[in-house]
């Protein structure tokens, strides 16, 4: 009954949000439960060292996931303000728009990426056994091949987080979770270890269920926004890029200081040691897992609020976001402190990993969700532009300081992670600066911008 009450009390766009994270909490945390099952399984069916190749590849192919210039982020802002016009036809325009681009663009990094692949010395630079040339090969064609799928298929979960509809899409993450350990289970049973089977099932389970996700959605619920090309117009372009670029280099700069540790740490530490990082941060980003589900649901929210000038819903929400926030840090140390039992129910002896490596990612983890609390009031409103610079910052600071603290002052792995660290301090700095002064209407200059 308090649960009913709690969940109904508060302005509509509140309530909403409510429900829509308390779904997507439920369905993320299955998810996660799924996940923490085949990790063990994943490493019972593959040695730590082609596990660790394939968290590799992953990485790299999560790069490309990124390069859409910001079209999937510039899209939902957009889709969100005409849905709060009641201007349909308009956001079909942009939607059709949308799919002609990103599908364009794919066609392109397909055939660059299958040139390339013939010549990268892919095991020399992955430090591993010259026999599995031809297997990495493989797998990364494959993978990419997935990704291409992939790449143009999720755009339909814009729609559903323009329309402030976050849970669905986390429902349907869980669905291929579901499929991917059910597959992962059989490989395990019913055939021996295969770098390309593993990686290959992987990718195109995550790939198939968004494409069939749009689908269905296109043909039912959204026939409204169903894309087409006589819908394509060159107008749109302009909109979709003047933000989208922007949302783009920030998506790029997240890339190199989020997804690049693992090959820093296989480059300048070992292969080997991608494995209980990975581990390590599957178990502690459960709170970076949670207030990315929050930021998914708000971030349309914010972008009606603001359409109808209700900085007042902005204000406190954020308030609001900031003390789970600070809840949140007592427990991830809980976690780090309780950590080394966790690791043994959960892995025995596959991995040792050191609390002090647990320390500084549940710090990381704190900081990079510190600053998105912010950024999520900005992406809202579209001032994005000193985000964009402080992000670029950040991503040509993190390389050199990774290396730095891992070689340089030998700090190994935690060396990787403290650079990441670093590197955000512009944005711990400057983030909350501009959001104080947007919600007081007092923003000018580069802090309107």
């Amino acid at each position: 009954m308090m649960i009913r009450e709690f969940l109904e009390k508060g302005h509509k766009r509140t309530v909403n949000a409510k429900k829509n994270v308390l779904l997507a909490i439920l369905a993320r945390g299955l998810g996660i439960l799924i996940g923490f099952a085949y990790f063990p399984i994943s490493l019972a069916y593959l040695s730590p060292a082609k596990f660790g190749i394939f968290l590799t590849l992953t990485s790299m192919i999560d790069w490309f996931g990124r390069m859409d210039i910001g079209i999937g982020n510039g899209l939902r802002n957009i889709v969100g303000e005409l849905v709060a016009d009641g201007d349909d036809e308009k956001a079909r325009g942009y939607i059709s728009t949308a799919y002609f681009m990103l599908g364009s663009i794919v066609s392109g990094i397909a055939i660059m990426f299958m040139i390339a692949n013939l010549f990268i010395p892919w095991t020399d630079w992955l430090q591993t056994d010259a026999s599995l040339e031809w297997d990495i090969r493989i797998l990364a064609m494959l993978m990419f091949a997935a990704f291409a799928i992939r790449f143009v298929s999720t755009l339909v979960y814009q729609i559903f987080f323009a329309l402030q509809r976050v849970a669905i899409v986390d429902f349907f993450s869980l669905v291929a979770k579901l499929l991917f350990l059910a597959v992962i289970v059989f490989l395990f049973y019913f055939t021996e270890e295969s770098l390309i089977l593993f990686g290959a099932a992987k990718t195109f389970t995550f790939a198939f269920v968004p494409l069939a996700v749009g689908i269905y959605f296109f043909n039912n619920e959204f026939k409204n926004f169903r894309p087409s090309f006589k819908f394509v117009k060159r107008g749109y372009l302009g909109s979709l890029l003047t933000l989208g670029v922007k949302f783009f280099l920030i998506k790029v700069s997240m890339v190199v200081i989020f997804q690049t540790n693992n090959f820093l740490i296989a480059g300048f530490v070992s292969v080997e040691s991608v494995a209980p990082y990975q581990a390590a941060h599957k178990y502690l980003s459960i709170f970076l897992i949670l207030f990315n589900i929050i930021i998914s649901q708000l971030w349309a929210a914010n972008v009606e609020a603001y359409r109808k000038g209700d900085l007042g819903w902005m204000n406190r929400t954020m308030n609001s976001v900031l003390k789970l926030w600070m809840g949140s840090t007592v427990v991830i140390a809980l976690m780090v402190a309780i950590s080394p039992v966790f690791y043994h129910l959960w892995l025995g002896d596959k991995l040792e990993i050191p609390m002090v490596i647990s320390t500084i990612i549940a710090i990381s983890i704190c900081v990079t969700t510190f600053v998105n609390i912010f950024n999520l009031v900005l992406n809202g409103t579209g001032k994005i532009t000193l985000q964009m610079y402080a992000w670029l910052a950040a991503c040509v600071m993190n390389i050199p300081a990774s290396i730095f603290f891992a070689q340089n002052m030998g700090l190994g792995l935690l060396g990787i992670e403290l650079g990441t660290i670093v590197s955000l301090i512009p944005l711990v700095i400057l983030s909350p600066i501009q959001v104080r002064k947007v919600l007081r209407e007092k923003e000018k200059g580069i802090w309107a911008k």
